[in-house]
This record gives C-alpha cells, sequence and structure tokens, in this order.
C-alpha cells in the first residue's frame, strides 16, 4: 500500500512538471531570424488563430503526456484490483473453449479500456469542433468509435489467442513465434490495410477534377509511380485538416486526395504536396521503413518476453495472474507493448523527420515550385490550427515532420524561390 502511495505522489509531481512546462510556452515564438518572413505565422495567420493554436496544441500536448502514464497506471489497477482476473473468471465459466474464452476476455477488458478513455477522447473532439477542426457529429463520431472497436476485436481476438497458444506450447521461443506471425502483418497492414479497411469508414471515388487528375497522374508518370487513377475521399465529416497520400505497391497502389485538400488548396499546391507523397514512394520510404520496423520488432519482442517473464515472476500474486499462460496478465503485454513503444518514439520519429525532410526536397526537384509549398503549408497550419514551433520536448517525442517553420524555411532558401523584397 505504501508502495502505491509513492507512485501517486510521482505520478502527481510529474504531472506537475508537464503542466508548468507547457503552460509556460509562448503563442507564436519563433526564432528572432524567421521573424517577418514567410515561416513566421503572424504573416500568414490572424492573432486569433495563433492563439487559437497555441491553446489547442497545449492541450494536445498536456493530454498526451499524462494520459500516457495514466493509461499505464490503469492496466496496472486493472491487474492489481483483481479486474482482469474477474474478466478471465467470467470467460472461463462461460466457455471451455480456449478461442471464445480470449474473445470474452477481451471483449471485457477493451470495452473496459474504451470506456475508461471515452470521456477524454470525447473531450478532445469535441473541443475541435468547437473550433472549427471538425464537422463531425458525436452520434458520427461514436458510429466511428464501434467500427473500430469491431475491427479491433476481429484482429485481436485470433492474434491474442495464437500468442497465448504459442507461450503455452513453446514458453521459451513463443517470442519468436509471435514476431514471424507480426511480419506478414505488418505488411498487410503497411500496403494492403489502406485499400482493404480504409473504405469501411470513409468512401473513396475518382477524383472528378478531370485536369487535376491528368495532371496529377502526369505528374506520377514522371516519378515513374505505377497509377491509372486517382481516388478523392470524404475525410470532410470527418475533419477539416489536410491531408494525401501515395500508398499500396504494385497494383494496390492508389493516389489519395482528402477532400478537404480539394476545397483548401489551389491546383498548384496540391501538385507540390502530390510530389512530396510521390518522394516517399520513390525514395520508398515506406518500405524501407517498414523493413525497420520488423527489425525493431524483433527487439520488441525480445524485450517484452524478457520482461513478461521476469514480472510474472517478482509481482504475479499482485497482478493476481495464475502465471504467464493466464489470460488475466494479458495487460502486462499491453503495458509492455506501450511502454517499450514509447521509450522507441524518439528514434522512430527521428527517422521520419529524415524522410519528410527527403520528401519535401523532391517535391522542389520534381515540381520546381517552392513558393507553392510555402502557400501550401501555410494554409496547412492556418487551417489545422498547427503549431508552427513545438516545444522541444514535443518535437522529440511526438515530431513525425520537422517544424512547419524549418519546413518553409527550407522552401524559402530553395532554388526558384521568390526572394522577399528589400
Amino acid at each position: 500500500m505504501r508502495r502505491g502511495w509513492i507512485w501517486i505522489a510521482i505520478l502527481i509531481i510529474y504531472c506537475g512538471a508537464m503542466a508548468y512546462y507547457f503552460l509556460h510556452q509562448p503563442a507564436g515564438q519563433i526564432p528572432a531570424a524567421l521573424r517577418g518572413g514567410p515561416a513566421d505565422p503572424a504573416t500568414f495567420m490572424t492573432p486569433e488563430q495563433i492563439e487559437n493554436a497555441h491553446r489547442l496544441a497545449t492541450i494536445g500536448y498536456l493530454s498526451y503526456f499524462i494520459s500516457t502514464p495514466v493509461e499505464w497506471g490503469i492496466l496496472i489497477v486493472l491487474m492489481t484490483l483483481g479486474c482482469s482476473s474477474w474478466f478471465r473468471s467470467l470467460a472461463e465459466r462461460l466457455t471451455g473453449w480456449s478461442l471464445l474464452r480470449m474473445a470474452v476476455y477481451l471483449l471485457l477488458l477493451q470495452l473496459a479500456l474504451y470506456v475508461i478513455e471515452l470521456p477524454l477522447d470525447y473531450y478532445l473532439h469535441e473541443l475541435n469542433r468547437s473550433y472549427g477542426l471538425t464537422n463531425q457529429s458525436a452520434s458520427s463520431w461514436l458510429l466511428d468509435i464501434a467500427k473500430g472497436f469491431g475491427v479491433n476485436m476481429i484482429i485481436s481476438i485470433p492474434l491474442y489467442w495464437l500468442l497465448y497458444t504459442a507461450i503455452k506450447r513453446s514458453p521459451r521461443r513463443w517470442w519468436l513465434w509471435g514476431w514471424a506471425v507480426s511480419v506478414p502483418l505488418t505488411l498487410f497492414f503497411t500496403f494492403i490495410q489502406p485499400v482493404v479497411l480504409a473504405p469501411i469508414f470513409n468512401d473513396f471515388k475518382p477524383l472528378q477534377d478531370q485536369q487535376l487528375k491528368q495532371q496529377i497522374l502526369q505528374l506520377a508518370g514522371q516519378a515513374n509511380i505505377p497509377a491509372d487513377q486517382v481516388y478523392q475521399v470524404d475525410k470532410s465529416k470527418q475533419t477539416n485538416a489536410l491531408n494525401a497520400y501515395v500508398t499500396g505497391i504494385g497494383s494496390t497502389t492508389r493516389i489519395v486526395l482528402w477532400d478537404t485538400t480539394l476545397k483548401k488548396l489551389n491546383a498548384d499546391e496540391i501538385l507540390f504536396i502530390m510530389a512530396h507523397e510521390m518522394g516517399h514512394y520513390v525514395k520508398h520510404h515506406v518500405l524501407w521503413g517498414t523493413l525497420w520496423g520488423i527489425v525493431e520488432s524483433f527487439i520488441g519482442f525480445w524485450l517484452v518476453f524478457r520482461l513478461f517473464h521476469w514480472i510474472h515472476r517478482r509481482w504475479g500474486s499482485a497482478i493476481r495472474a495464475r502465471g504467464p499462460l493466464d489470460y488475466a496478465g494479458l495487460p502486462v503485454l499491453l503495458l509492455l507493448v506501450s511502454v517499450l513503444s514509447f521509450a522507441a518514439s524518439p528514434l522512430d520519429n527521428a527517422i521520419s523527420r529524415m524522410n519528410e525532410h527527403s520528401a519535401d526536397a523532391y517535391a522542389v526537384e520534381l515540381r520546381g515550385d517552392p513558393d507553392a509549398g510555402i502557400r501550401a503549408f501555410q494554409k496547412l497550419a492556418s487551417v489545422s490550427l498547427s503549431d508552427v514551433n513545438p516545444p522541444a520536448l514535443t518535437q522529440f517525442f511526438l515530431g513525425t515532420h520537422p517544424t512547419l517553420i524549418q519546413r518553409i524555411d527550407y522552401f524559402q532558401h530553395s532554388k526558384g524561390a521568390s526572394k522577399p523584397a528589400g
């Protein structure tokens, strides 16, 4: 009990430190050398937009850095209070078939986690709606949550059942079997999922603007991308943010634009964004990223294996699990994966930022129009109320892209960019 109070005190101190750090970040602050230039938000955003972007970013950063350890704590509490073991016992009473037991247990566990996390998720959704970042109604949002829950259950139940079967049959090598199964799943979710699962949540249809379609396909031809169709997707029912992407491989290659992007950007700006996305495809960033993920998951599975058995030996009675084969210990796996993913995020994000910069450079080379890039990213910032210069801690743990001021400044100094007057 005393140890529990110590951890609570540490969590309170941590939350206070995070609040102090983020609440004392000034709005719209950028390096002095960039003030007054195209990377300065004061030149393309109103004071109200800058303040709203800062307020939204602060809330988002706080919710992430505070909710993440709180979620870890929730998993621990579900085990130590006996909730997880109660879910397992109920599943055992209902059925003797191991697959159905896993289904019942996982359904109860995930429902509990969804219900606990729903208030914060709903608050953030309503916050985005109040700032005009989404027009999605609460009922539509909840429907998407339900769809995501259903898809998650369909995928998770057989996977976790297979994992626990491997733990039973190969106590010392189950992590290797788990990793081997994860490889084709990783390839599926990287290259096939956008074509197979994404339509569950949104409607995809051929791009209606025929002139823009031909320009994009011509650009794809210059980049040697095997595509004969461009799609638009109705993301405006969920968000007002802008995005586009090139996904798939071979016959599954798909060029997609969000309808919000079509509404907010001019043709030359859209073509620059598409050139950036094509840069990822041409430079095989997704493929290399997938290979890195497979290597990283190999290390991760081994670490989870070592830590999973150590935790069961050290705290098996505290988490109320009968041993490594007990489903009641599944939150340990979820906790370990979450903690290790958090620990790996700085390295993963550093690699991602390099790839994003490489794609920016490719877009400048392919289009030869960095001014369009400047305008596109200025609009992206103002429409999405983005923080153009996030705090260092945020960029370190969450920054998958260079900051917007870094990207705009890069375009400004690229060959072919218009030089500021004077």
